[in-house]
């Protein structure tokens, strides 16, 4: 068998990765599939319906982010992404191919203007394609791309076939892993503008740009199948550094980026890379942007002088820290500063792991300041932040109360190694409390406890990123088999999904009965307004495929 992925969802992302040339993320060329087998959804430049009439497939061979090949009534269906700008396509004779309301056919019309581009498509016997075209790419009317189909595919196919699996995985993990190895090629860019290197997005839509904790994540998978786009994707974040020492949380290819910034994961991606056999040459370029930004959280972020850092407030009710990463967790419903266990940690970790890096490269200097900057942190989150009736981690107000509220945030002391042997073991016990984070898939977001526990992006849902530092945490403290527990429940649920729907989710249903596509997402299902939960997510991806591969 060959364990390519090959099922159908909605959802899923198509687009022209910068693994295999140029990309261009201000004029981009990016497609959903859709319901209907074989349907398709233009997302960029704009929203038209994909359809094949008369289309039926019979069976999918390959479904990936840049080629689809399928057995269809009456002939092959194929598609793949000859260039950024070009998707190409085959159906059976007969079938007809319409974009919104138009019908293709020959010659190449403009389907829609947008800004200073033009869409372009066309239909000839069984050949079909779609072009981004935007000025000085020509006539109006080019030659249609009619390409070996078969070739391009297995061509678009390549990276994702070349990675190999231990003989332990499963055929099941093994198609697993090749999907998660696909969502990680789409969700790739090429140089473009003051982006000097390849760079990663959570998804090509919606997100689209650049963001600071996500690259962390997606680095630590790619390590494990190619170095080369893990280092380019950690130092692509660190160049977009301001002259200030911020590292933005969203950056633009352009150069556009955001005002607040994001959880300082990037010196542990790093030390990561290394690990696997990072360049020493470039880990070294990136120590002095590692100090610098972790030095700009440090001096900012720590308003009342405690040495505990606290993320921004925003004044958006269904977002109010953004900056955090955990957009709308309970937590912060009172909108008002906290210290942040998360946040403590995270600084700390990144600290250690710089230090660990300047040893290996000579710097005793660098190291020695990290660790000054490092320890006061530690001393302070045990200190403060320790919630004794809950067995938890918490936020402090800055009238001296912490809250009650139990989030995955209070794990994270354990993944850094601040928690004391005590605390470590009462944090690795609420994995087994059905009370608390004992729940069917791990781990929740929020307490099953909380009060204010349901289905909405960080008030409940399980993350698969956090829940990795989770696994990585009890590692460390000897909690061999409950990390293995972890580890087994996180590849069981993504899996589970990947069947059933066809995709690598956002987030997942803590009580495991909701369809991640079917989970709200701030009020979205309330409100009517909003997205929902993002499809062949990056990290998800990123982070199945290191548990996979580790």
């Amino acid at each position: 068998m060959d364990f390519m992925p090959d099922l159908w969802g909605e959802g899923q992302l198509l687009a022209f990765s910068g693994v295999d040339g140029v990309t261009r993320a201000t004029e981009p060329l990016v497609l959903t599939t859709a319901v209907v087998d074989g349907a398709l959804r233009l997302r960029l430049p704009l929203d038209l319906a994909v359809g094949f009439d008369g289309l039926r497939v019979q069976r999918w061979t390959c479904v990936l982010g840049d080629a689809l090949v399928g057995e269809a009534d009456g002939g092959p269906y194929r598609l793949a992404f000859a260039d950024h700008h070009t998707v190409v396509g085959e159906v059976p004779s007969g079938v007809r191919v319409t974009v919104g309301e138009v019908s293709l056919s020959m010659p190449p019309c403009r389907l829609a203007r947008v800004g200073e581009g033009d869409l372009v498509g066309w239909q000839d016997g069984t050949a079909w394609g779609l072009a981004w075209r935007t000025p000085g790419d020509g006539d109006l009317a080019p030659v249609p791309v009619r390409p070996d189909l078969a070739a391009l595919c297995r061509e678009r196919a390549g990276f994702v076939r070349a990675v190999e699996a231990s003989e332990e995985l499963t055929p099941g993990q093994f198609r697993l892993l090749r999907k998660a190895v696909s969502v990680m090629k789409v969700n790739l860019y090429s140089a473009e503008g003051p982006r000097r290197r390849r760079w990663s997005t959570p998804d090509r839509w919606p997100h689209r740009h650049m963001w600071l904790w996500d690259s962390a994540f997606h680095a630590v998978g790619m390590a494990y199948v190619d170095l080369g786009l893990a280092q380019d994707e950690i130092l692509a974040m660190l160049e977009a550094i301001t002259p200030e020492g911020m590292l933005p949380h969203m950056v633009q290819a352009d150069g556009g980026h955001s005002a607040i910034t994001q959880p300082p994961l990037l010196a542990w991606s790093t030390r990561h890379v290394m690990d696997l056999g990072g360049d020493p040459s470039w880990a070294r370029e990136c120590l002095p942007l590692l100090e610098r930004y972790l030095d700009w959280d440090r001096r900012h972020r720590d308003r009342n002088g405690n040495g505990l850092p606290e993320w921004q407030i925003s004044g958006e009710p269904l977002c109010r820290c953004g900056e955090s990463g955990l957009d709308n967790s309970s937590v912060y419903d009172r909108g008002v500063l906290l210290d942040a266990p998360d946040f403590a940690a995270f600084l700390y970790n990144d600290y250690e792991c710089l230090a660990d890096l300047a040893e290996r490269l000579g710097d005793e200097a660098l190291a020695e300041r990290c660790h000054r900057a490092a320890d006061p942190v530690a001393v302070a989150v045990n200190a403060s932040l320790w919630l004794e009736s809950a067995g938890l981690y918490a936020h402090l107000d800055h009238d001296g109360g912490l809250l009650p509220i139990k989030t995955i945030a209070g794990f994270m002391p354990l993944f850094a190694g601040i928690a004391t042997t005590d605390r470590a073991a009462r944090l690795a016990g609420h994995l087994s409390n059905p009370a608390t984070f004992g729940a069917p898939v791990q781990v929740p977001s929020e307490a099953l406890d909380s009060g204010t526990f349901c289905k909405d992006m960080w008030r409940g849902p399980a993350w698969v990123n956090l829940s990795y530092l989770v696994v990585l945490g009890l590692r460390r403290y000897g909690f061999s088999a409950e990390a293995e527990a972890l580890k087994e429940n996180l590849l069981e649920t993504v899996q589970r999904w990947y069947e059933r729907e066809g995709c690598l989710f956002e987030y997942y249903d803590a009580l495991g009965l909701t369809s991640p596509r079917d989970l709200d997402r701030k009020r979205r299902l309330g409100t009517g307004r909003g997205i929902a939960p993002i499809c062949d997510y990056h990290w998800t991806a990123a982070v199945t495929a290191a548990l996979l591969l580790e």
